[in-house]
């Protein structure tokens, strides 16, 4: 296994912003190869996370190869629940291949490590239920099911 990083999001670098926009906006492929990503809604996330550089709420983890490739990435956002705090896990992505190294449990470890440091006393992530993938490994990670959302298009 190649040597890996683990950094923050650097909010002074305009294409680290631009590549954790992409990620997440591409992150639907993985279970509905149908989706459309767009380079408006990249710009809208570029937007989003320009306005969030001094939320210490949010937690934008990267990991990186040797030569700064990203290859993973790990999105958390602390918010109240029920007068609680909370961690929500927006996105958790490795890329294909570097899969099964190991990175997204680190990316999670770090992650839950940083949400209890900032008082938070759970985890919560959504996964979309064709992604059953990420479901089998939140589940060797600790995870417990609690709802199925159900839709219906009309």
């Amino acid at each position: 296994m190649q040597n890996i990083t683990y950094s923050t999001l650097n909010f002074q670098k305009p294409s680290e912003i631009y590549r954790a926009a992409q990620i997440h906006e591409s992150a639907p492929l993985n279970w509905d190869p149908t989706y459309r990503v767009t380079e408006e809604r990249i710009q809208n996330w570029c937007k989003f996370l320009r306005n969030s550089a001094e939320n210490k709420d949010l937690l934008m983890l990267f990991a990186k190869t040797a030569e700064g490739e990203i290859i993973g990435m790990h999105w958390v956002a602390l918010s109240d629940r029920q007068g609680e705090k909370v961690a929500h896990i927006h996105s958790l992505w490795v890329s294909g291949d570097h899969r099964e190294q190991g990175i997204g449990k680190e990316l999670k470890r770090l992650g839950e490590q940083w949400a209890k440091k900032n008082g938070a006393v759970m985890m919560i992530t959504g996964v979309f239920y064709s992604n059953q993938d990420m479901i089998e490994f939140n589940i060797k990670m600790g995870f417990k099911p609690q709802q199925v959302e159900m839709t219906k298009k009309l």
